[in-house]
Order: structure tokens, then C-alpha cells, then sequence
């Protein structure tokens, strides 16, 4: 693998500025986790250094290594429709958001495929989106929907409030992790934002990634891992404050918040507090065992299964395969390929290890004796899908929270 030098470090915390972090995690050279290339392209062997700190003061869990945004998103291979479980909850969310806009404008940044605005135009919603990705482009293109290419900051903000008006809601989801300056972010939310509208947004619960040990969701794409603390701290920066939280089962555990200007907001729900008490519990201290432990088991046991002759493949060409399979060092002599739905990844190759990328097709068309479900945190669905495969003798290998074996039901 080579090394690009292309990379900057953070020495303080992305919310509090303090430069109390505690080291987690550090990965060592590690590929771009959605830099899905094909085997001839150089991005294959491009590697970065990859550190998880946790900042002690405001709790904001983050990755110290700072890669450009245009390297990260500009060609983005990443389709959020294609996962069913996915179109559900933001069809669920859509109705929510139209009515909580009464009709105003409607936000969305970091809008990708339109999996969010779709259902919000149905609604009737006055919507709109803010992406630099191509897969935005592609999808406004297609659908018709209207969009801002551009990263959603202050300047973008007013140019959208000066045609459209003040925003009844901003939202982004899954997009807060992505960003290195949060402030920027939240300065182009409170710009658009009108005096009584609502920020309401979606992110990676830190709690979830502690108790499910998820390393494999820690990459450079994934700046910011969140606390309900750290998030209270940041909005207060910014003169807003949290009005409501929920637990939410996507991403194998993440937080609706919904927030408003400080000023006139009405009081927290009881879950905020709630929250709030429960993250002071909290324990990082055995973290990295506890990866290590996880990490050892699940390439101890494919190579057992290779030694004994079984053919090992993985299933789902997302992030968490890239880190997953390079952090155990699970490579093509034993990982076969990874198979996935998304045609944007059909003929690449896993960055990194290099290992094939197929279509799903190939995957019921030439069954292995064990599938490495990297997409574990879709596993309820795709082995209710995937039944033939399981009750024909097939076997799911379960990376996390804990390595173990899924059969047929």
C-alpha cells in the first residue's frame, strides 16, 4: 500500500476546541473507505494514517486525520436507495419533517440519491438539497428535484435564503459525521434558519459505537462520532438548543435531535435530560481490547474455515467492508470477493485488499460456505432475504458486537 502525504492532523477537538484527547484507536495505514476504484486505478493502494481520539472534556469521539473533502466526496460511490431499510425510515421521517415545516421551505444537506426528499416532495413539502457529490447531480437530474452542488456552509445558505426565504427546517442526516468544521456547518444552518424553524438531523449514536464496539465504522470519511453531550455543547455555541431526542435503530444505533434557537425554544423533553445522565456512565477505557479481541477472533476463524477447505466470500460493499476486512487483514487469498447491490461499485475492487467487488447475482449463482455479512448492521434483513442461501447449508459470519455464525431460521 502506498501513503499519500495529502493529509493534515488535528491537534484540539472539533467542538470544544480542547486539546484533551485521549487516544482510542490507531488503525495504522488505512485506505479511504468508500474509495471503490477499479483494480487498475492507483486510489487502490492509496493509504492514510487512521487515529480514533475522544476529546475528555466535551466527549466528542473523533478521527484526528483530516483528508480533503474533494478526495472524499466529490465522486462518492455511496447510494443510500439502495438499501430497503433505509427508503422506509426517511419515507417515515418525510411525513414528520412536512409537517413540522407547515409548509415552509424544506432543507436537506447532504441530500445524496434523494432517499429523503423524494418522499418529502410527495408530502407536499417546499424542498430542496445541498450535495457536491455526483451522485447528487445525477439523481436531481434524473428525478427533478432542485439542488445546491455545492458543501453546505454560511455563503451557500444566504444565497438559498435570499431566493427561497427563511427554511422552516434544516435538515441533514448522517451528515454531521462527515464534516471536519462543525461551526461552519451550524453557522449556514443558523443563517437559513428562520427564527422559529427547527434543525432537525440524524447522526452515529457514540453510545451504540461503545456498547457494539464498532470499529469498522471508524474511517476517514466518519470524522465525528456523537454524544448528546458534545452536540449540546455545540449547539450553544451557535445560540440553539436541544428540544428533543430519540433512539433510532438505523446504522446499528444512532439519535434523531431536533433543536431550535435558544431564544424562545420551548423546554427539553424528559429524554434529554435522561440522555444526558446516561452518557456519564460511560466507559472507553477497555475499548481498544475489546476491538482487538474482535478483530483476532473473526480472522482466527476464516482462516480455520480456509484451512478446511471452505470458500469464504463477503456480503456488502460498504465502508465498514473496506475497514473491516483491512483492519483483520482479510485479503483475496481469503475473502473470494464481496458481493453487493449497488452497480456504481460492479467491477471495482475493495481499496486496499483489493478484493473483487460482484454483483449480488454471482452470489446466488455461485454460493460460498460462508458469507462475511460486512453489512451486519442490515443482518435482519438480509437473512430474512436470503433464506435459500442459509437453508441450502450456508453460513453467515457475524462480525460484531460479538464473531458468530447465523444459519438458516
Amino acid at each position: 500500500m502506498s501513503e499519500v502525504a495529502a493529509v493534515t492532523q488535528r491537534t484540539s477537538c472539533r467542538i470544544c476546541d480542547s486539546g484533551s484527547l485521549q487516544v482510542l484507536l490507531e488503525y495504522g495505514p488505512m485506505p479511504l473507505a468508500g474509495g471503490f476504484c477499479t483494480a487498475d486505478d492507483p486510489r487502490a493502494d492509496e493509504t492514510y494514517p487512521l487515529t480514533l481520539v475522544r476529546c475528555t472534556d466535551c466527549t466528542l469521539m473523533q478521527v484526528l486525520e483530516v483528508i480533503p473533502p474533494e478526495r472524499l466526496f466529490t465522486q462518492y460511490s455511496y447510494a443510500s436507495s439502495a438499501s430497503p431499510t433505509m427508503v422506509r425510515h426517511f419515507e417515515a421521517l418525510a411525513g414528520e419533517l412536512a409537517a413540522m415545516a407547515g409548509g415552509g421551505p424544506v432543507v436537506e444537506f447532504g441530500c445524496n440519491d434523494g432517499i429523503l426528499i423524494r418522499p418529502l416532495a410527495a408530502a407536499g413539502a417546499n424542498v430542496m438539497g445541498v450535495d457536491p457529490s455526483d451522485v447528487a447531480r445525477r439523481a436531481s437530474e434524473e428525478q427533478g428535484w432542485p439542488l445546491y452542488e455545492a458543501y453546505f456552509d454560511a455563503a451557500v445558505s444566504e444565497r438559498i435564503r435570499d431566493e427561497y426565504g427563511p427554511a422552516a427546517v434544516v435538515t441533514g442526516n448522517n451528515v454531521c459525521a462527515h464534516v471536519d468544521d462543525l461551526h461552519a456547518l451550524l453557522e449556514g444552518v443558523t443563517t437559513l434558519l428562520a427564527p422559529d424553524g427547527r434543525f432537525a438531523f440524524e447522526v452515529h449514536y457514540q453510545g451504540d459505537l461503545i456498547d457494539q464496539v464498532q470499529y469498522d465504522t471508524v474511517y476517514h470519511e466518519h470524522t465525528c462520532y456523537h454524544s448528546l453531550t458534545g452536540l449540546a455543547r455545540w449547539l450553544d455555541q451557535h445560540g440553539m438548543s436541544i428540544i428533543d431526542v430519540c433512539r433510532i435503530p438505523i446504522h446499528c444505533g444512532s439519535i434523531h435531535v431536533t433543536a431550535g434557537r435558544s431564544a424562545g425554544a420551548p423546554k427539553p423533553t424528559p429524554a434529554v435530560g435522561a440522555m444526558l445522565e446516561q452518557e456519564k456512565t460511560w466507559d472507553v477505557s477497555c475499548f481498544a481490547d475489546r476491538v482487538n479481541i474482535r478483530r483476532e477472533s473473526l480472522r482466527t476463524l476464516v482462516e480455520d474455515l480456509n484451512r478446511a477447505g471452505r470458500r469464504v466470500v463477503g456480503y456488502g460493499a460498504s465502508g465498514r467492508a473496506t475497514v473491516l476486512l483491512n483492519s483483520c487483514g482479510l485479503g483475496p487469498a481469503l475473502v473470494d470477493n464481496v458481493s453487493d447491490v449497488s452497480p456504481l461499485r460492479y467491477g471495482k475492487v475493495v481499496p486496499g485488499v483489493r478484493t473483487p467487488i460482484v454483483p449480488r447475482e454471482e452470489f446466488h449463482a455461485d454460493p460460498p460456505d460462508y458469507a462475511i455479512l460486512t453489512a451486519w448492521n442490515y443482518e435482519l434483513e438480509i437473512t430474512r432475504d436470503e433464506q435459500d442461501f442459509l437453508r441450502s447449508g450456508g453460513r453467515f459470519i457475524i462480525p460484531l458486537p460479538e464473531v458468530h455464525l447465523a444459519g438458516a431460521r
